[in-house]
């Protein structure tokens, strides 16, 4: 099982990291005015500038719970 810290933990957004190969695997919820907007991505870290990412799966729910299993499963 990966270890897994959080990064941010707001009522509007909520992330999730994880150590890998090519740098981080993020897991986030976002709360968006109808919807809740799951991610999951790869973020990579160059010698320099701002990290990029590459989104791998992205999801909407119309309940925070259904959200947060879908985080769940992800891990």
């Amino acid at each position: 099982m990966r270890k897994w810290f959080v990064t941010w933990d707001r009522p509007e957004y909520k992330e999730w990291a994880s150590k890998n190969s090519t740098g981080y695997e993020l897991l986030i919820i976002r709360r968006e005015p109808k919807q809740y907007f799951c991610v999951k991505a790869n973020l990579t870290l160059g010698e320099t500038g701002l990290p990029g990412f590459k989104v791998l799966k992205e999801k909407r729910f119309k309940t925070k719970q259904d959200a947060m299993k879908q985080i769940s499963s992800w891990q």
